[in-house]
């Protein structure tokens, strides 16, 4: 369960103020907001930054809201260092992982180089598929474990 839309009704805000915080439209929010489109990473870096906490609540794979006050900077080349590290260690080929995620592996492999940013919803399914923590995958912690 997103809790982006939990979190800004918490903080007394209406989506044109997230939105603003964000740099984006309105409705442009509001369709991330109501999973109809999927949020770009580094748009939900902001959010979390906003917020202050971490990325396993905001997307629902931890109950705990954490208080982080450190912004996270994304860092394409970590992602990809951790997402390899994470499919090696699973014994995975990007082609067998990449079947399995509904990915092209030329989309994956790019993934795995930097070359490409992934979307906040692939990213959680990266992550749940591998019951990893999305705040690990981008750096925010350097333990797999999620927090429950």
């Amino acid at each position: 369960m997103i809790r982006y839309e939990e979190l800004r009704q918490e903080a007394n805000l209406r989506q044109q103020d997230i939105a603003d915080v964000l740099g984006e439209k309105r409705n442009t929010y509001s369709k991330w907001e109501n999973c109809i489109n999927d949020m770009p990473l580094l748009v939900s870096n902001k959010l979390v930054n906003y917020y202050h906490t971490s990325y396993d609540y905001i997307l629902g794979l931890t109950n705990i809201k954490e208080n982080i006050n450190k912004d996270l900077t994304i860092d394409l080349n970590l992602i990809g260092k951790r997402l390899k590290l994470i499919r090696q260690e699973n014994n995975l080929s990007q082609s067998v992982l990449s079947k399995k995620l509904g990915f092209p592996q030329t989309t994956y492999s790019q993934y795995e180089t930097g070359k490409s940013i992934p979307t906040t919803l692939k990213l959680l399914t990266m992550a749940q598929y591998y019951n990893i923590s999305f705040d690990y995958l981008v750096g925010r912690k350097n333990k797999q474990d999620i927090t429950k």
